[in-house]
């Protein structure tokens, strides 16, 4: 019979051979009473702790910032040689203030449980 052992605190679990240690086969592997309990059925994953939950937002963050600042870019180099259309400085604005928000989400009550993404800005039609 094979199961799994489940770790008492939640955090993770291993598969085993037997729900006991088997004193006819030495080699088998069991769970730690001390720290572990059977079970037959695959268990749900482990939750994260807070330090991995903010960790995942903060990368998030940052992956967001990245993609910001790379559409921000040509467009303040347009403004800044005097080529940049209206499109353009609406759509600068926008992204800047994009990048505002998301750098605040840390701000936010929720945070890191519960974030409100801001939507990322998109091309004004005309």
């Amino acid at each position: 019979m094979t199961g799994y052992a489940v770790r008492i605190d939640g955090q993770g679990w291993r598969a085993v051979d037997c729900e006991f240690a088997d004193p006819d086969d030495p080699l088998k592997i069991y769970p730690d009473p001390k720290t572990e309990t059977y079970s037959e059925t695959l268990p749900p994953a482990p939750i994260p702790c807070a330090a991995e939950v903010s960790a995942t937002a903060l990368a998030n963050r940052d992956v967001l910032l990245g993609k910001a600042s790379l559409r921000i870019s040509p467009l303040q180099d347009a403004v800044d040689l005097d080529t940049a259309s209206a499109t353009d400085i609406v759509l600068l604005k926008a992204w800047k203030q994009y990048r505002v928000a998301v750098n605040r989400i840390t701000e936010q009550p929720g945070y890191p449980d519960s974030i409100e993404w801001p939507e990322e800005p998109t091309t004004p039609t005309t």
